[in-house]
């Protein structure tokens, strides 16, 4: 979207304005031209993306790779040259433009830590400078995302802006991340943000479609999003922010402005880059186990190559067999010019992944079934086409297209998993048929044939135009697209039960699953700004916005395949069909007025009303208003920069937002029934003509200072939200004929936090900075009422996560110890045993599970499962990091994330491993305590050592799941580090090109954590891999069978030409 340029007292804003308007052309017979290079002060480095722009001509270009710009066919004269990037202090000159001539202006921007004049578009309906927002808009521009090692929206989001936090699930290739802003929205209804494109509303899903489950493996379609072709991401953090977004934006909003091309020689860049990926294998712990026989000792002692005696114990590593180095390529070339009238700007990307999973070391390529494997292949095209028919008129079309295929093995808590059937595997148990052990189900080498794929293809565009009639009016309107044809497959080969162990569709079956999503959005506003006096200026926007979806989700499943070859659904003797479709309407009409004073004082007021076709008859619209104040006392002409503060802006915000219930859940609906004797239907959904949106409100207080003539900046936000008309599940009474939970506005929930971030420049000088930034958030949410509804249990029945009153949403619940010397009741009287109770007992050879512990049960109700254990969202979490930039071109640049305070993981896993007697107690502790309570020679003191440990330290599962199981989480990860080296200019120009950059870069290499898991980043299932919103949204911190994430290191080179 073309958006114009606001002025401030006769000089230009804008940060990005040469990136969101088009010039108008000059009509001059002679012309002139002014090229030039921009470089960073201190250490001299050229800068990409940085606006070059003359205000009196309204003309403006960017500069490329190497710093430099060119900008033709001026008219000669005096003119103002403005300079401006993000994390810079902007820079004027003034230029003299002879004809036929090209002056030269080369420029060194100083590095600022406040940028109070960006222009921000989302939220505010027009565009307009941040120092004028009294709510909180987070920008990520293309620099970052350019520099950063990263090669997925997800990843571009991880560790940027205080309050937005990735949920990655698990290190498989392909898996998308979860998004939340500021905790969590609602307890029913999904919390992920809504997502625009150029002003075009967007799929922002997950996962595998038509009941085919991915666990951790699942992709987010926000991943289909080009990273290199993005020019910045702006992100409205709440309902005080997004009021303008209606119903449903109440989780945030987060709205990508893609590259466009300036006026110009075509610019061409070229990036190859090569990848290499590895699981840390020492996360994970050796097998252990012991031999009960001479005999079985002799046979596992050559079954494994090492000497093994009766009940000594021994370990063997299996799970690093599942790991191979995993490699990658990507393929970046993009280019932008165009002429004073018309620009454009195209990129293509190809990615392809082969990550760091193999079967390759337990199936060997010979039974002639297809292998699992964890492959990716993304092909994305960006094209961007801006015209200017008339000096008033400005249009626009951009357009995304992604094609991609990405294949994963079962995972995660799926008993048909590679990873679940190494894990819980028993080396004592191990043969040729069954090389790790797996004492359950099946075994390793025939799970590794099964997996699930997914093939997508993706268009999303749009149209914008802007008129502007008269110097203080615009009208803009932009209409768009998008579209997704997904189809997923779950296979099971015919046969795959190689080792003959596994009894579960030997003769295969084939699941198939086609979505086809289709969005469609129309948004229309005007803009008024104009002068009401010397003091006092005024800017009015009304508008409409109708978004328009329909999902069709066509699937079946083929089982019992006649023979190999014959394995599509069709060809199944058992099939089964499943249909769905989804129509949604919302649209609103919205306006908005912002009065500033003395360019320093800006109070907005607005409002949203909405209709949805999610709401009930009943229920009519909703309105949602909004009112913010910002005061910028560093802009008075007397401020003098008192006790160093150089820069000062106050601000306050409140609104409101909201999140309509699913399309059916208001309506009366039944299932349909098929069988033999005829079809059918059975009560499903109670409806309610009543419902209506839940109801966010939200205020903020924040303040930004620039310290020390800006080169220190705090930013710094205290948020408040309280939800009302919560939706929550409801159980009616049954005799009704309607047993499933209904939905109703019964509930509501409160949440507040802290938000800072902190930039400087530590050192700048000639051939040498240190640009430094720290930002942290601070969370704490509860559920204040369920209107009179049970507490809500999340997952199944291992999963300790519960949605109950006064605590926060998805808390842990669990058992706990009895506080006693010996917690345990070996002869069942309730009461703890004394050592001569327990001496007895262990008079003879016990397992385990025979030395029952003791829980407590403080309050005597009965329920020994109610402690609270804590939460998965930690207390705080941010990043920190820096770039040093030295002369000869080198710059290095790290972020760190961490979490930290009260933040829990749920360790299924290990769990198992030290707990289970069928599927487990497979670790060294857990075999050495096991060893010694069965075997013969042992005495009852060494027994009763070992009972303590095993109650104090290894009890788990039924009948006490969650005991020890619930771990503190703290950690602290290199989440990017990269070393650049931009070539200097003699050597690059004498490849004919205009810059060229190396860069060495690390994503993930290193943790460090008290967590005693596999990972605490890991999570049981992805995003959007479950039919439940409950269970998507808070099923989280649960460590059960997954891939680690892997480290990665990749080796690149950027040509720009």
């Amino acid at each position: 979207m073309d958006i114009p340029i606001p002025f401030r007292r006769g000089a230009s804003r804008s940060i990005l304005a040469a990136a969101l308007l088009l010039p108008a052309s000059v009509a001059a017979q002679e012309s002139g031209a002014l090229a030039g290079t921009v470089r960073e002060a201190g250490a001299l480095r050229p800068l990409a993306s940085v606006q070059v722009f003359l205000p009196e001509l309204n003309r403006g270009a960017l500069t490329g790779r190497s710093g430099a710009y060119r900008l033709e066919g001026l008219p000669p004269g005096s003119w103002t040259l403005r300079v401006e990037s993000l994390g810079y202090a902007a820079a004027t000159r003034t230029v003299e433009i002879v004809a036929g001539e090209t002056a030269r202006v080369d420029v060194e921007l100083a590095s600022s830590a406040i940028a109070l004049d960006e222009i921000v578009v989302t939220g505010t309906g027009v565009a307009t400078e941040r120092r004028k927002l009294g709510n909180t808009v987070a920008t990520i521009g293309a620099r970052t995302l350019d520099e950063a090692p990263v090669s997925t929206l997800s990843e571009a989001l991880q560790g940027r802006s205080p309050g937005v936090v990735g949920l990655p699930s698990g290190g498989l290739v392909g898996e998308g991340a979860r998004i939340r802003i500021r905790g969590t929205g609602s307890l029913s209804q999904s919390n992920e943000p809504i997502v625009y494109i150029d002003g075009v509303r967007v799929d922002n899903g997950g996962g595998f479609s038509g009941g085919i489950g991915g666990g951790g493996g699942s992709p987010s379609r926000l991943d289909d999003i080009n990273p290199a072709a993005i020019e910045r991401i702006e992100i409205l953090k709440g309902a005080a922010a997004a009021t303008l977004y209606g119903t449903e934006a109440s989780n945030g909003v987060i709205q990508i402005f893609t590259k466009k091309g300036s006026a110009g020689e075509p610019r061409w860049t070229l990036e190859m880059e090569q990848g290499l990926s590895r699981y840390p294998a020492g996360r994970y712990q050796p097998h252990a186990g012991f031999a009960r026989t001479r005999a079985r000792a002799d046979s596992l002692s050559a079954f494994w190559g090492q000497e093994i005696r009766p009940w000594e114990v021994f370990e063997v590593d299996l799970v690093p067999t599942l790991f191979e180095t995993g490699r990658s390529t990507t393929s970046t070339l993009s280019v932008g010019g165009g002429s004073d009238q018309v620009t454009y700007f195209v990129s293509g990307r190809l990615k392809n992944e082969d990550g760091p999973f193999t079967a390759d070391g337990f199936v060997p390529d010979e039974t002639g079934l297809e292998r699992a494997s964890d492959r990716a292949r993304r092909a994305q095209l960006q094209a961007s086409l801006s015209f200017v028919p008339a000096p008033d008129l400005q249009l626009r079309a951009s357009s995304l297209y992604t094609e991609s295929a990405l294949t994963v093995p079962n995972n995660n808590n799926n008993i048909y998993g590679p990873t679940t059937s190494v894990i819980r595997s028993k080396p004592e148990l191990a043969n040729a048929r069954n090389p790790t052990g797996d004492p359950v189900f099946t075994t390793v080498r025939e799970v590794l044939h099964l997996f699930t794929e997914q093939d997508v293809r993706r268009f999303a565009g749009s149209l914008a135009a802007g008129w502007t009639p008269l110097a203080e009016l615009r009208v803009d309107a932009t209409a768009g697209v998008d579209v997704v044809g997904q189809q997923d497959t779950y296979f099971l080969p015919f046969g795959w039960n190689v080792d003959g162990v596994t009894r579960r569709d030997v003769l295969g079956s084939r699941t198939v699953s086609d979505r086809n999503h289709r969005q469609l959005t129309v948004d229309v506003k005007a803009s008024w700004s104009r002068a009401l006096s010397e003091a006092w200026t005024s800017s009015l926007v009304v508008g409409a916005q109708q978004v328009r979806g329909e999902t069709r989700v066509l699937g079946g499943t083929g089982e019992r395949f006649s023979g190999p070859g014959l394995e599509v659904a069709g060809a199944g003797a058992v099939q089964t069909l499943s249909e769905s479709r989804l129509e949604e309407v919302s649209g609103g009409v919205f306006a908005q007025e912002q009065l500033g004073f003395e360019d320093w004082v800006f109070l907005t007021v607005g409002g949203r009303w909405d209709r949805h076709s999610a709401f009930a008859d009943r229920a009519g619209g909703a309105f949602y208003p909004k009112a913010s104040l910002s005061v910028v006392p560093g802009d008075l002409p007397g401020w003098d920069a008192p006790l160093g503060v150089s820069s000062l802006r106050l601000r306050a915000a409140v609104g409101r937002s909201g999140l309509q219930p699913g399309a059916f859940d208001r309506l009366t609906t039944f299932s349909p029934l098929a069988s033999e004797t005829g079809a059918g239907v059975a009560p499903s959904n109670l409806g309610n003509p009543d419902l209506r949106p839940e109801v966010s409100t939200e205020w903020e207080l924040g303040a930004e200072v620039g310290l020390l003539h800006d080169r220190l900046g705090l930013d710094v936000t205290y948020w408040n939200r309280t939800v009302r008309d919560l939706l929550v599940d409801r159980q009616f009474a049954p005799s009704g004929g309607f047993r499933a939970p209904q939905l109703d506005n019964i509930g509501a929930m409160e949440a507040w936090g802290v938000e800072a971030g902190l930039t400087g420049t530590a050192v700048s000088r000639p051939g040498l900075s240190l640009d430094l930034f720290a930002n942290a958030s601070f969370l704490r949410e509860r559920i204040t009422d369920l209107g009179g509804a049970p507490p809500l249990k999340v997952g199944y029945f291992r999963y300790r996560i519960w949605l109950k009153e006064g605590y926060a949403p998805g808390a842990f619940f669990g058992p706990k110890l009895v506080d006693a010397a010996n917690p345990t009741d070996v002869n069942r009287d309730g009461v703890a045993d004394s050592d001569a109770e327990l001496l007895a007992f262990l008079a003879e050879p016990r397992a385990p599970e025979e030395v029952r512990v003791l829980l407590a049960d403080e309050d005597g109700d009965g329920d020994l499962l109610d402690h609270y254990l804590g939460k998965p969202t930690p207390d705080w979490q941010g990043s920190f990091g820096g770039t040093l930039s030295v002369s000869g071109g080198l710059r290095l640049s790290t972020l760190f994330e961490y979490r930290v305070g009260e933040v829990h993981v749920h360790n299924l896993t290990g769990a198992f491993q030290r707990s289970s007697p069928g599927s487990g107690r497979n670790v060294r502790r857990s075999a050495e305590v096991e060893a010694t309570l069965l075997n013969p020679a042992s005495t009852a003191e060494q027994r009763l050592d070992a009972a303590r440990v095993w109650a104090r330290e290894l009890a788990a599962l039924s009948p006490q799941d969650g005991l020890g199981e619930i771990e503190p989480a703290d950690f602290l990860r290199l989440r990017e580090v990269s070393l650049i080296w931009s070539l200097p200019a003699r050597f690059v120009e004498r490849l004919g090109a205009q810059s060229l950059e190396l860069t060495l870069a690390g994503r993930d290499l290193a943790l460090w954590t008290r967590y005693g898991g596999v990972d605490p980043e890991l999570n049981a299932i992805g995003r959007g891999a479950s039919g439940s919103e409950l269970t998507n949204n808070f099923l989280s911190g649960v460590d059960a069978w997954g891939y680690a994430l892997p480290r990665r290191l990749s080796v690149s080179a950027t040509l720009g030409f």
